[in-house]
């Protein structure tokens, strides 16, 4: 019930129409619509309502795949609330992981960042290139990829993506990512307010 779920739900139900989808979400942002013309979780076969802490493993009985997106997102929250933000981006996407193994869930895939490498020089980042996380969100990705590896095996297979910072229109749209706040300030004010020089690079996405 976030910014990017409901790009991955349309496109799990056009890939796999026949597939059972079952939500998790507290639903803290469920009201926050942006031209939907229905609740994107009618898609889903089920929607839970829960905490990601409070996970179990009958919670994820039968499930073949998990495809974790949930964290608080947001640098200045998880500057304001380090030990929430470790608890719920981090402590619960390992236990997410765990339960998962136990319960016969063939693939975990997590939603990790491209901030895990953070302010960098030389060019684009590798995946095998030195990490440097600069915020709790950061540390936060990296605790979980560290804390997962040793869970996959050939019948666990764990795959952590490094998204770029996300972008585009939602069903659910945040407009404090950097391409979406320039959007809505263009928008808004008729000009585009740079916290920088201009001239670092950043990965975008598209949901």
């Amino acid at each position: 019930m976030g910014y990017i779920a409901p790009s991955v739900v349309n496109q799990l139900r056009a890939s796999y129409p026949d597939a059972e989808l079952v939500g998790l979400d507290l639903g803290f942002f469920a009201h926050c619509l942006t031209g939907a013309w229905m609740l994107p979780e009618n898609r889903l076969n089920q929607q839970i309502f829960a905490d990601v802490r409070n996970i179990t493993v009958e919670m994820l009985r039968d499930v073949y795949a998990v495809v974790h997106l949930a964290a608080i997102s947001n640098d200045p929250m998880g500057q304001a609330f380090e030990q929430v933000t470790h608890d719920i981006n981090c402590q619960a996407s390992i236990k997410m992981a765990q339960c998962a193994k136990e319960a016969g869930v063939q693939r975990y895939v997590f939603a990790s960042s491209c901030s895990v490498y953070g302010a960098a020089d030389g060019g684009p980042r590798q995946e095998n290139d030195a990490l440097n996380p600069l915020t709790a969100y950061a540390r936060s990705k990296v605790g979980t990829e560290e804390g997962v590896k040793d869970l996959a095996s050939e019948d666990f297979v764990i795959t952590c993506l490094r998204f770029a910072t996300a972008c585009g229109m939602s069903e659910r749209l945040r407009l404090d990512l950097v391409l979406n706040d320039f959007v809505a300030s263009a928008v808004i004010s008729g000009k585009i307010d740079i916290l920088s020089d201009g001239t670092p690079w950043r990965p975008l996405i598209h949901i």
